[in-house]
Protein backbone atom coordinates (compact mmCIF):
# COMPACT_ATOMS: atom_id res chain seq x y z
CA UNK A 1 0.00 0.00 0.00
CA UNK A 2 0.94 3.56 -0.53
CA UNK A 3 2.21 5.39 2.29
CA UNK A 4 0.84 8.72 3.56
CA UNK A 5 3.53 11.34 3.45
CA UNK A 6 5.37 11.12 6.76
CA UNK A 7 8.22 8.73 7.93
CA UNK A 8 7.78 5.51 9.83
CA UNK A 9 9.17 5.75 13.40
CA UNK A 10 10.80 3.42 15.49
CA UNK A 11 10.42 3.14 19.61
CA UNK A 12 7.35 2.96 21.75
CA UNK A 13 4.85 5.94 22.82
CA UNK A 14 4.62 6.77 26.36
CA UNK A 15 0.90 5.35 27.87
CA UNK A 16 -0.68 9.00 27.67
CA UNK A 17 -3.02 11.29 25.77
CA UNK A 18 -0.09 13.55 25.06
CA UNK A 19 2.18 10.56 24.08
CA UNK A 20 2.31 12.63 20.71
CA UNK A 21 3.96 15.79 22.25
CA UNK A 22 6.54 17.02 24.33
CA UNK A 23 5.51 19.57 27.77
CA UNK A 24 5.26 23.24 26.54
CA UNK A 25 7.40 25.64 26.97
CA UNK A 26 5.47 28.78 27.78
CA UNK A 27 8.28 31.01 28.52
CA UNK A 28 8.80 34.41 27.09
CA UNK A 29 5.87 36.49 24.96
CA UNK A 30 7.59 36.64 21.73
CA UNK A 31 6.52 33.87 18.81
CA UNK A 32 8.54 30.86 19.42
CA UNK A 33 10.29 28.94 16.36
CA UNK A 34 8.48 25.67 16.12
CA UNK A 35 10.35 22.16 16.63
CA UNK A 36 13.82 23.91 17.99
CA UNK A 37 13.61 20.78 20.75
CA UNK A 38 13.91 18.37 18.79
CA UNK A 39 17.16 19.52 16.15
CA UNK A 40 19.56 17.17 17.29
CA UNK A 41 17.69 14.07 17.07
CA UNK A 42 16.02 15.33 13.80
CA UNK A 43 19.35 15.81 11.98
CA UNK A 44 20.69 12.28 13.26
CA UNK A 45 17.61 10.94 11.92
CA UNK A 46 17.99 9.00 8.89
CA UNK A 47 14.24 9.87 7.60
CA UNK A 48 14.53 13.19 7.63
CA UNK A 49 14.26 13.97 4.27
CA UNK A 50 10.60 11.75 4.34
CA UNK A 51 9.60 13.84 7.05
CA UNK A 52 10.14 17.10 4.88
CA UNK A 53 8.81 15.68 1.72
CA UNK A 54 5.44 15.62 4.04
CA UNK A 55 5.15 19.24 4.61
CA UNK A 56 4.77 19.35 0.62
CA UNK A 57 0.85 18.46 1.37
CA UNK A 58 0.42 22.39 2.70
CA UNK A 59 2.78 25.02 1.61
CA UNK A 60 4.78 26.58 4.32
CA UNK A 61 2.97 29.56 4.17
CA UNK A 62 -0.32 28.28 4.42
CA UNK A 63 0.72 26.09 7.54
CA UNK A 64 1.85 29.74 9.07
CA UNK A 65 -1.53 30.88 7.96
CA UNK A 66 -2.79 28.26 10.02
CA UNK A 67 -1.09 28.94 12.79
CA UNK A 68 -2.04 32.42 12.35
CA UNK A 69 -5.68 31.78 12.67
CA UNK A 70 -5.35 29.76 15.89
CA UNK A 71 -3.08 32.61 17.54
CA UNK A 72 -5.80 35.34 16.71
CA UNK A 73 -9.07 33.13 17.55
CA UNK A 74 -7.01 32.28 20.82
CA UNK A 75 -5.07 35.31 21.73
CA UNK A 76 -6.22 36.31 25.28
CA UNK A 77 -5.49 32.04 26.47
CA UNK A 78 -2.58 32.75 24.58
CA UNK A 79 -1.20 35.69 26.78
CA UNK A 80 -2.99 35.10 29.92
CA UNK A 81 -0.90 34.24 32.35
CA UNK A 82 -2.88 31.33 33.93
CA UNK A 83 -2.51 29.58 30.54
CA UNK A 84 0.61 27.43 32.06
CA UNK A 85 -1.72 26.69 35.40
CA UNK A 86 -4.82 25.83 32.99
CA UNK A 87 -2.58 23.78 30.68
CA UNK A 88 -1.15 21.50 33.76
CA UNK A 89 -5.11 20.79 34.60
CA UNK A 90 -6.18 19.76 31.22
CA UNK A 91 -2.61 17.64 31.02
CA UNK A 92 -3.34 15.75 34.23
CA UNK A 93 -6.88 15.24 33.51
CA UNK A 94 -5.67 13.84 29.99
CA UNK A 95 -3.03 12.00 31.44
CA UNK A 96 -5.75 10.03 33.94
CA UNK A 97 -8.28 9.44 30.63
CA UNK A 98 -10.58 12.01 32.77
CA UNK A 99 -11.87 13.47 29.31
CA UNK A 100 -14.69 14.67 30.60
CA UNK A 101 -12.61 16.96 32.64
CA UNK A 102 -10.38 17.71 30.05
CA UNK A 103 -12.67 18.98 27.78
CA UNK A 104 -14.88 20.39 30.15
CA UNK A 105 -16.07 24.60 30.69
CA UNK A 106 -15.13 26.95 32.97
CA UNK A 107 -17.80 27.04 36.70
CA UNK A 108 -18.64 31.10 35.60
CA UNK A 109 -21.75 30.98 37.69
CA UNK A 110 -20.38 31.44 41.35
CA UNK A 111 -21.61 34.44 43.26
CA UNK A 112 -18.20 34.99 44.72
CA UNK A 113 -16.68 35.83 41.26
CA UNK A 114 -14.47 32.58 41.41
CA UNK A 115 -14.82 30.25 38.34
CA UNK A 116 -13.08 27.16 38.54
CA UNK A 117 -12.25 23.67 36.96
CA UNK A 118 -13.95 20.35 37.75
CA UNK A 119 -11.69 18.45 40.11
CA UNK A 120 -9.12 16.43 38.22
CA UNK A 121 -8.63 12.82 39.82
CA UNK A 122 -7.97 15.14 43.18
CA UNK A 123 -6.46 18.19 41.91
CA UNK A 124 -8.06 20.85 41.80
CA UNK A 125 -7.42 24.05 40.13
CA UNK A 126 -9.51 27.42 40.66
CA UNK A 127 -9.16 31.21 38.72
CA UNK A 128 -10.42 34.33 38.90
CA UNK A 129 -13.32 34.65 36.41
CA UNK A 130 -11.76 37.61 34.66
CA UNK A 131 -8.89 35.44 34.07
CA UNK A 132 -10.65 32.17 33.49
CA UNK A 133 -9.18 30.23 30.77
CA UNK A 134 -12.17 27.34 29.59
CA UNK A 135 -10.25 24.53 29.29
CA UNK A 136 -10.96 23.92 25.49
CA UNK A 137 -9.38 27.09 25.01
CA UNK A 138 -6.22 26.33 26.78
CA UNK A 139 -6.32 22.89 25.34
CA UNK A 140 -6.90 24.51 21.34
CA UNK A 141 -4.50 26.81 22.43
CA UNK A 142 -1.74 24.89 22.58
CA UNK A 143 -2.63 21.14 21.11
CA UNK A 144 -4.68 21.75 18.20
CA UNK A 145 -2.34 23.86 16.55
CA UNK A 146 0.15 20.53 15.51
CA UNK A 147 -2.80 18.49 14.80
CA UNK A 148 -4.26 20.78 12.65
CA UNK A 149 -1.51 20.63 10.06
CA UNK A 150 -1.13 17.12 10.53
CA UNK A 151 -4.56 16.54 9.96
CA UNK A 152 -4.83 18.57 6.66
CA UNK A 153 -1.89 16.94 5.26
CA UNK A 154 -3.79 13.08 5.80
CA UNK A 155 -6.42 14.83 4.47
CA UNK A 156 -4.66 16.02 1.31
CA UNK A 157 -2.66 12.91 0.94
CA UNK A 158 -2.90 11.49 -2.37
CA UNK A 159 -3.88 8.07 -0.86
CA UNK A 160 -7.04 9.76 1.00
CA UNK A 161 -8.05 11.78 -1.93
CA UNK A 162 -8.05 8.94 -4.12
CA UNK A 163 -10.79 7.45 -2.22
CA UNK A 164 -12.93 10.88 -1.22
CA UNK A 165 -13.33 13.12 -3.74
CA UNK A 166 -13.50 11.10 -7.26
CA UNK A 167 -17.37 10.88 -6.62
CA UNK A 168 -17.70 14.50 -5.63
CA UNK A 169 -15.75 16.03 -8.84
CA UNK A 170 -17.91 13.37 -10.90
CA UNK A 171 -21.23 14.95 -9.80
CA UNK A 172 -19.57 18.67 -8.87
CA UNK A 173 -20.81 18.31 -4.71
CA UNK A 174 -19.54 19.53 -1.91
CA UNK A 175 -16.53 17.61 0.09
CA UNK A 176 -18.74 16.62 3.74
CA UNK A 177 -16.52 15.08 6.35
CA UNK A 178 -18.09 14.00 9.64
CA UNK A 179 -15.92 14.60 12.57
CA UNK A 180 -16.80 11.83 15.12
CA UNK A 181 -14.93 14.06 18.23
CA UNK A 182 -13.90 16.63 16.38
CA UNK A 183 -13.12 19.97 17.19
CA UNK A 184 -10.76 22.79 16.45
CA UNK A 185 -8.32 20.90 14.97
CA UNK A 186 -10.53 18.61 12.40
CA UNK A 187 -12.31 22.53 11.61
CA UNK A 188 -9.02 24.09 10.39
CA UNK A 189 -7.83 21.08 8.78
CA UNK A 190 -11.11 21.04 6.64
CA UNK A 191 -10.52 24.39 5.79
CA UNK A 192 -6.86 24.09 4.77
CA UNK A 193 -7.70 21.50 2.47
CA UNK A 194 -10.27 23.57 1.45
CA UNK A 195 -7.57 26.37 0.87
CA UNK A 196 -4.67 24.54 -0.16
CA UNK A 197 -5.03 21.28 -1.76
CA UNK A 198 -5.40 20.30 -5.65
CA UNK A 199 -8.45 18.44 -4.91
CA UNK A 200 -10.30 21.11 -2.30
CA UNK A 201 -9.32 24.27 -3.75
CA UNK A 202 -12.56 24.63 -6.45
CA UNK A 203 -14.81 22.89 -4.05
CA UNK A 204 -17.05 23.44 -1.23
CA UNK A 205 -17.27 21.78 2.14
CA UNK A 206 -19.59 20.73 4.48
CA UNK A 207 -18.17 19.88 7.78
CA UNK A 208 -20.26 18.36 10.88
CA UNK A 209 -18.27 18.29 13.97
CA UNK A 210 -19.79 15.85 16.74
CA UNK A 211 -18.74 16.04 20.13
CA UNK A 212 -19.83 15.70 23.68
CA UNK A 213 -17.48 18.68 24.44
CA UNK A 214 -18.47 22.55 24.14
CA UNK A 215 -16.53 23.19 21.21
CA UNK A 216 -19.27 25.91 19.71
CA UNK A 217 -17.53 28.87 20.66
CA UNK A 218 -13.99 28.00 19.97
CA UNK A 219 -14.99 26.70 16.44
CA UNK A 220 -16.87 29.81 15.98
CA UNK A 221 -13.99 32.17 16.04
CA UNK A 222 -11.37 29.99 14.54
CA UNK A 223 -13.90 29.89 11.37
CA UNK A 224 -14.46 33.74 11.90
CA UNK A 225 -10.80 34.12 11.27
CA UNK A 226 -10.39 31.39 8.90
CA UNK A 227 -13.54 33.48 6.65
CA UNK A 228 -13.12 37.00 7.44
CA UNK A 229 -11.29 39.90 6.63
CA UNK A 230 -9.10 39.79 9.48
CA UNK A 231 -6.41 37.80 8.42
CA UNK A 232 -4.17 40.52 9.21
CA UNK A 233 -1.44 42.47 7.36
CA UNK A 234 -3.81 43.19 4.19
CA UNK A 235 -4.38 39.42 3.78
CA UNK A 236 -7.74 37.86 1.79
CA UNK A 237 -9.46 35.49 3.80
CA UNK A 238 -8.45 31.55 3.89
CA UNK A 239 -11.45 30.20 2.78
CA UNK A 240 -14.76 31.76 0.97
CA UNK A 241 -17.66 32.24 3.59
CA UNK A 242 -20.21 30.56 1.23
CA UNK A 243 -18.00 27.55 0.43
CA UNK A 244 -17.06 26.31 4.33
CA UNK A 245 -20.19 25.38 5.81
CA UNK A 246 -19.61 24.26 9.50
CA UNK A 247 -22.19 22.79 11.81
CA UNK A 248 -21.11 21.48 15.65
CA UNK A 249 -23.19 18.88 18.10
CA UNK A 250 -22.78 18.57 20.94
CA UNK A 251 -23.68 14.85 21.80
CA UNK A 252 -21.97 12.01 23.13
CA UNK A 253 -22.13 9.51 19.87
CA UNK A 254 -22.86 6.56 22.10
CA UNK A 255 -25.70 7.72 23.13
CA UNK A 256 -26.96 8.65 19.34
CA UNK A 257 -29.55 6.49 18.06
CA UNK A 258 -29.68 4.68 15.03
CA UNK A 259 -32.41 6.92 13.08
CA UNK A 260 -30.47 9.95 14.17
CA UNK A 261 -26.74 7.84 13.47
CA UNK A 262 -28.13 7.38 9.95
CA UNK A 263 -29.05 10.74 8.87
CA UNK A 264 -25.69 11.85 10.75
CA UNK A 265 -23.20 9.59 8.43
CA UNK A 266 -25.32 9.29 5.29
CA UNK A 267 -26.57 13.55 5.15
CA UNK A 268 -29.98 12.64 3.98
CA UNK A 269 -28.46 10.28 1.37
CA UNK A 270 -28.39 6.79 2.78
CA UNK A 271 -29.94 5.59 -0.30
CA UNK A 272 -27.03 5.57 -2.91
CA UNK A 273 -23.52 6.39 -2.64
CA UNK A 274 -21.64 8.71 -0.61
CA UNK A 275 -18.95 11.43 -0.74
CA UNK A 276 -18.67 11.56 3.03
CA UNK A 277 -15.57 10.87 5.22
CA UNK A 278 -16.23 10.15 8.81
CA UNK A 279 -13.00 10.74 10.86
CA UNK A 280 -11.96 10.01 14.35
CA UNK A 281 -9.37 11.28 14.70
CA UNK A 282 -7.41 10.67 18.18
CA UNK A 283 -10.73 9.61 19.53
CA UNK A 284 -11.41 6.08 19.05
CA UNK A 285 -9.24 5.59 21.98
CA UNK A 286 -11.28 7.80 24.17
CA UNK A 287 -14.30 5.91 23.21
CA UNK A 288 -13.03 2.45 23.91
CA UNK A 289 -11.45 4.44 27.65
CA UNK A 290 -15.31 6.44 28.43
CA UNK A 291 -17.63 3.27 27.17
CA UNK A 292 -15.77 0.37 27.38
CA UNK A 293 -14.87 -2.44 24.72
CA UNK A 294 -18.30 -3.42 24.27
CA UNK A 295 -19.75 0.41 23.75
CA UNK A 296 -16.80 1.18 21.23
CA UNK A 297 -17.45 -2.11 19.31
CA UNK A 298 -21.26 -1.22 19.37
CA UNK A 299 -20.53 1.80 18.14
CA UNK A 300 -18.55 0.99 15.51
CA UNK A 301 -21.19 -1.82 14.09
CA UNK A 302 -23.84 0.66 14.13
CA UNK A 303 -21.58 3.21 12.28
CA UNK A 304 -20.88 0.83 9.45
CA UNK A 305 -24.67 0.03 9.24
CA UNK A 306 -25.67 4.10 9.23
CA UNK A 307 -22.61 4.52 6.64
CA UNK A 308 -23.72 3.88 2.63
CA UNK A 309 -21.41 2.83 0.09
CA UNK A 310 -18.61 4.42 -0.62
CA UNK A 311 -18.15 6.45 2.59
CA UNK A 312 -14.55 6.67 3.80
CA UNK A 313 -13.53 5.90 7.57
CA UNK A 314 -9.93 7.58 8.58
CA UNK A 315 -8.65 6.83 11.83
CA UNK A 316 -5.86 8.87 13.25
CA UNK A 317 -4.67 7.86 16.38
CA UNK A 318 -1.58 7.60 19.11
CA UNK A 319 0.50 4.47 18.50
CA UNK A 320 2.50 1.83 20.61
CA UNK A 321 1.58 0.88 23.73
CA UNK A 322 -1.23 3.93 24.59
CA UNK A 323 -3.37 2.62 21.47
CA UNK A 324 -3.44 -1.02 23.48
CA UNK A 325 -6.96 -1.90 24.82
CA UNK A 326 -7.17 -4.36 27.77
CA UNK A 327 -9.68 -6.92 27.30
CA UNK A 328 -11.47 -9.41 29.87
CA UNK A 329 -11.05 -10.18 33.19
CA UNK A 330 -6.95 -11.41 32.27
CA UNK A 331 -6.86 -7.22 31.70
CA UNK A 332 -5.13 -8.56 28.20
CA UNK A 333 -4.05 -5.98 26.03
CA UNK A 334 -4.95 -6.28 22.27
CA UNK A 335 -3.47 -3.28 19.69
CA UNK A 336 -6.54 -1.26 18.75
CA UNK A 337 -5.63 -1.37 15.30
CA UNK A 338 -6.12 -5.26 15.79
CA UNK A 339 -9.51 -4.49 17.43
CA UNK A 340 -10.36 -1.80 14.55
CA UNK A 341 -10.02 -5.01 11.86
CA UNK A 342 -11.55 -7.47 13.86
CA UNK A 343 -14.90 -5.39 14.40
CA UNK A 344 -15.08 -3.58 10.95
CA UNK A 345 -13.91 -6.38 8.58
CA UNK A 346 -15.29 -9.75 10.34
CA UNK A 347 -17.37 -8.87 12.28
CA UNK A 348 -19.40 -6.28 10.55
CA UNK A 349 -17.56 -7.69 7.22
CA UNK A 350 -18.77 -3.92 5.66
CA UNK A 351 -15.44 -2.23 4.65
CA UNK A 352 -12.68 -2.49 2.82
CA UNK A 353 -8.87 -1.75 4.38
CA UNK A 354 -6.98 0.18 1.98
CA UNK A 355 -4.42 2.23 3.80
CA UNK A 356 -2.87 1.36 6.93
CA UNK A 357 0.38 2.73 9.07
CA UNK A 358 1.37 2.23 12.64
CA UNK A 359 3.85 5.03 12.96
CA UNK A 360 4.31 7.59 11.80
CA UNK A 361 6.02 11.44 12.66
CA UNK A 362 4.44 14.94 11.43
CA UNK A 363 7.87 17.16 11.80
CA UNK A 364 6.66 20.89 11.68
CA UNK A 365 9.48 23.51 10.04
CA UNK A 366 11.86 25.09 13.04
CA UNK A 367 10.55 28.61 10.15
CA UNK A 368 7.13 28.20 11.30
CA UNK A 369 6.18 31.08 14.42
CA UNK A 370 3.65 30.81 17.03
CA UNK A 371 3.38 32.54 20.36
CA UNK A 372 3.86 29.19 22.29
CA UNK A 373 6.24 26.10 21.67
CA UNK A 374 4.97 23.46 19.58
CA UNK A 375 6.59 19.70 19.15
CA UNK A 376 6.25 17.44 16.13
CA UNK A 377 3.68 14.49 16.81
CA UNK A 378 3.68 10.81 16.21
CA UNK A 379 0.34 9.22 15.16
CA UNK A 380 -0.73 5.90 13.58
CA UNK A 381 -3.47 5.99 10.62
CA UNK A 382 -5.74 3.50 9.03
CA UNK A 383 -8.30 4.03 6.03
CA UNK A 384 -11.68 2.06 5.36
CA UNK A 385 -14.19 2.52 2.50
CA UNK A 386 -17.52 1.10 2.78
CA UNK A 387 -18.34 -1.28 0.52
Amino acid sequence: MPRLRGTQSAGSAKNSKLAAHKPPNLKGPKPQPIGGANKKTRAAAADTQSSLDQQKALSHNLQQDLLAVFARALAPALASPRLDEALQAVKHALFERDFSAAFGTVNDTREDGAGEFDELKGKHVSFQIDNAIPPLDAYAARWSPTRALCYASVLASPVVQKQWSTLSQEENTPLRMVAIGGGAAELVAFGALLTGSEAGRDRNGDLLLVDSGPWGSVVDRLRTCMVGSDAGGGKPALVQSERFDVNVLQQDILTVADEEMSKLIGGGNAAGPTNTLVSLFFTLNELFTAGGLGAAATFLLRLTAASPPGTVLLVVDSPGSYAEMAVGSQARKYPMRWLLDKFLLQDAEGWTKVHEDEAIWFRLSPSLSYPIRLEDMRYQVHLYVRK
